[in-house]
């Protein structure tokens, strides 16, 4: 052979070795930056190129997870297959995406062969649990049910032994589980098909009777309810006519439905009562809830009927003070404003010294400013401070008073109201409808002050209320710091405030020079003088003990990097099952399913290492990595690792709960700016990303508002049921689940489709793009609206007679709104920072 010829193929395989050796971490950066076209290709190349390493290192199984996330299912399927069959270490995660895709396909029978598989193979594997219960359901949905029966008892037995062996011998009766109870509805029905309606009946009544919280009923209550009415009338008769039961009975189903926001059937209870038990003392309340039951249906009219149905009947039972209260207040949303406001009249006379008569007075005045009489309404804010001088309704009153003013661009008086205001101890917060607090009062003295041309008052008040990154008037200021400093009157005055504070400002103590360089961050946006300020405010920092609390953690070193060959995999044989599993699923850039092996694995190594080296008592036992140690930095790298490998996974609830647990102790005026990237990661993640994309953008809607609405209404927890019944990632109720099913073309929707997240993000993607429509290019309003209702944010954005947030966001009357707003608001300025609108970070 030919020199030429030779260094030719040598070069040839140093070229293909180099390559094959770029390539496992091409492809894990590829699956973390989501660049899934990238990682297809790159697994492609690597297959054709080298095979037999192509499967020793389970890369067919990483190409089937891409393939499974195209929607190339039949491709995904044969990679799986071949993972399963020789028998890799990923064999159970394979077969568990086998049986999924089986199942969707409507193969239940293939499907559960592979779970089965599973469960006589891998005992001891995570996915278990849901093993067992999707086999349970299976044979449910092949009309199966005496298996189902068999399985679903074994599975409801074997949680009840758990939870009595991890209680002890002493423990209280056993509350069962979400998933418990889950099957139990799942046996109840199952019994029901199999003809056994005196079981199904029994376990119906066991999930409206032991329930986890009586005040909340859970989906499985609402099972419950709605398996009784339809054992007792028939699913087919049930709105027609109701069981005939006691008025007690009555009472505990509607109460269930009412929570649930199932109002109708709620309704039909709650008549049940009032025509079958007419003398039940139970009457007047079932009465007044047939009247909320129509406000919450925005029926308003019909509500009115109830409301004084109960006024007229029983006039002096206690529920009747709280039915002319509604009544007035839906002849407001009737836009009646006399009849509105006769019967808030009318409640202040008859109930003087009721617990809320101020909400009388404050209501009347909003029913005046929202009929267009400001006037009429100023008589009522200065009357209502006479009777409540001294006490929160005051300042309440005056606040009011404050809005009305500034709605009418009176400055002047605006000035005056809102100094009073900051002389009151109680602004009644975010705690009572109506409230205030300090930063906002500040802030619009501040914006009046701006109005009346009192430029240098201005910057001096909106520099003295703080920002950071869950600051909204700290935020909101320094946005209108910035716009003064580009405004001709006022620029010269920021100008004169940047030298003042830049003078002499490194000799100042270390908080002097801090306050400075921060107040001059928030009034220019020059670079070379940001980067300046920064570097002050970074020094300041570390000489000022209560911000050098800022965590700070080493990401450890977990799974394999190299690329495996057959000798080493015999060896990795011998290890810990989980340990295998996590250290395969971290190499292959897969953390959904990474970090519960690693945990578990962890997890067992310490309990091991704790039964060899000293006993441990079950008071000293705890979770590794629920809390920080003071002592063990190595343990705190440990919970922060897990913590970025579940965010990579999308289960950011676990990141978001580690990192908030750190920052609670560092000032909340903490510089945006340097705050560490990786904090940033945890505490604003951007998980689902995949399907924020999808949806979001084609609808209009930037994916960045709605990771921050997300935030704020489930910290990322797909699983989450409010005590207002909402569901969800983005948490929505019922009634607007229906709504946006409909828009959106999902038949056969179901509630508790809402805890996929995919379909919740769907949903919250739509209703948000619905929202923006009514209120274009306004991020506070739809918040509010998400929250409050678009109806109640409408009628606030008009008493405002402004689409400036600045004016209208005061004017939200409801206090967890307002709240709500701050709040979501606060999170989209980070994911705004630090995200671009590909959620990409910058």
């Amino acid at each position: 052979m030919k020199l030429s010829a030779i260094l030719l193929l040598l070069f040839t395989i140093f070229v293909s070795g180099a390559a094959s050796g770029q390539a496992p971490e091409k492809i894990r950066q590829a699956v973390e930056q989501r660049n899934y076209a990238d990682a297809f290709n790159e697994l492609e190349n690597l297959r054709k190129s080298d095979v037999k390493n192509f499967e020793l290192n389970n890369y067919d199984y990483l190409l089937g997870r891409m393939a499974e996330k195209k929607g190339d299912f039949a491709a995904a399927m044969a990679h799986f297959q071949t993972v399963a069959a020789r028998n890799s270490v990923l064999k159970e995660y394979a077969l568990w995406h086998l049986a999924s895709i089986a199942r969707a396909s409507g193969n239940l029978m293939l499907e559960r062969s592979f779970l089965q598989e599973i469960s006589v193979t891998v005992p001891e594997s995570l996915l278990i649990e849901a093993v067992k219960n999707r086999l349970a359901q299976s044979f449910f949905e092949s009309k199966n049910y005496e298996t189902a029966i068999q399985l679903l008892n074994a599975q409801i037995s074997s949680s009840g032994m758990q939870a009595k062996a991890n209680a002890g011998s002493a423990a209280p009766p056993i509350v069962e589980t979400p998933q418990t109870r889950e099957n139990l509805v799942l046996l109840a029905q199952a019994y029901l098909q199999s003809g056994n309606a005196a079981r199904a009946r029994e376990i119906f009544t066991r999930l409206i009777t032991v329930m986890p919280n009586p005040g909340q009923p859970d989906d499985f209550a609402l099972a419950g309810a709605r398996g009784l009415d339809a054992l007792e009338v028939g699913s087919e008769n049930f709105g027609k006519t109701v069981p005939a039961l006691s008025d007690y009975e009555h009472l505990r189903r509607a109460q269930i439905y009412t929570f649930n926001r199932n109002f109708p059937e709620a309704r039909l209870h709650f008549r049940a009562i009032i025509e079958k038990h007419p003398a039940s003392g139970l009457v007047p309340d079932a009465m007044y809830q047939v009247g909320r039951g129509y406000v919450a249906a925005a029926d308003f009219t019909e509500s009115i009927n109830w409301f004084e149905r109960v006024q007229e009947q029983f006039p002096d039972h206690p529920v009747s003070k709280d039915a002319l209260s509604q009544a007035a207040s839906a002849y407001s949303r009737l836009n009646k404003p006399r009849e509105s406001v006769t019967r808030y009249q009318k409640f202040i006379e008859k109930h003087p010294d009721a617990e809320n008569s101020e909400r009388a007075y404050l209501n009347i005045i909003d029913t005046l400013r929202d009929s267009g009489a400001p006037g009429e309404a100023l008589k009522w804010t200065t009357k209502t401070q006479e009777v409540f001088r001294g006490e929160l309704p005051e300042a309440l009153a005056l606040f009011a008073q404050a809005r009305l003013r500034i709605a009418q661009s009176d400055w002047q008086n605006a000035l005056a109201d809102l100094e009073k205001l900051q002389k009151l101890p109680n602004l009644g917060g975010t705690s009572v409808p109506g409230g205030t607090n300090k930063a906002e009062i500040a802030f619009l003295k501040a914006l009046s002050l701006e109005n009346l041309k009192r430029f240098e008052e201005a910057i001096d008040t909106y520099l003295s209320i703080p920002d950071g990154r869950g600051e909204y008037y700290g935020w909101r200021s320094t946005e209108r710091l910035k716009a003064l400093a580009n405004a001709e009157n006022a620029k010269p005055l920021v100008t004169k405030k940047i030298g003042e504070l830049g003078a002499n400002i490194e000799g100042k103590p270390a908080e002097a020079q801090k306050n400075s360089a921060q107040a001059v961050l928030r009034l220019n946006d020059t670079p070379e003088l940001r980067a300046k300020m920064l570097e002050i405010v970074r020094k300041a920092y570390a000489s000022l003990p209560e911000y050098q609390k800022t965590p700070s953690f080493n990401l450890l070193e977990f799974g394999r990097k190299e690329v495996i060959t057959g000798e080493k995999r015999e060896s990795a044989a011998v290890q810990n099952h989980h340990k295998n599993l996590a250290d395969e699923l971290l190499f292959l850039g897969l953390y959904d399913e990474a970090a519960p092996e690693l945990e578990k694995a962890e997890k067992e190594k310490t309990e091991k290492t704790e039964k060899t080296e000293k006993p441990v008592t079950e008071k000293g036992k705890s979770d590794s990595t629920a809390k920080l140690s003071r002592v063990n930095p190595a343990a705190n790298d440990y919970a922060y690792t897990l913590a970025v490998f579940y965010k990579r996974g999308d289960m950011a609830q676990r990141a978001v709960s580690f990192a908030e647990q750190l920052w609670r102790g560092v000032p909340a005026d903490y510089q945006i700016e340097l705050i560490p990237r990786q904090q940033i990661e945890l505490l604003y993640p951007a998980p689902y990303a995949d399907a924020l994309l999808k949806y979001a953008p084609p609808r209009n809607v930037d994916p960045r508002y709605v990771l921050s609405i997300m935030r704020q209404e489930s910290r990322y927890r797909a699983d989450v049921k409010s005590n207002a019944a909402a569901r969800g990632l983005m948490q929505f109720i019922s009634t607007t689940a229906n709504r946006i099913a409909g828009q959106v073309g999902r038949e056969n929707f179901l509630q508790d489709d809402l805890y996929d997240p995919p379909t919740a993000v769907l949903f919250g993607s739509q209703y948000l793009s619905n929202l923006f429509k009514q209120f274009p290019a306004q991020p506070p309003a739809v918040a509010a609206s998400y929250n409050g209702g678009e109806i109640n944010m409408a009628r606030w954005l008009a008493r405002s007679k402004t689409d400036s947030p600045d004016r209208y966001v005061p004017e939200i009357v409801f206090s967890q709104s307002k709240d709500y707003v701050y709040k979501v608001m606060a999170n989209y300025r980070v994911y705004q920072m630090f995200y671009d609108e590909t959620l990409k970070l910058r």
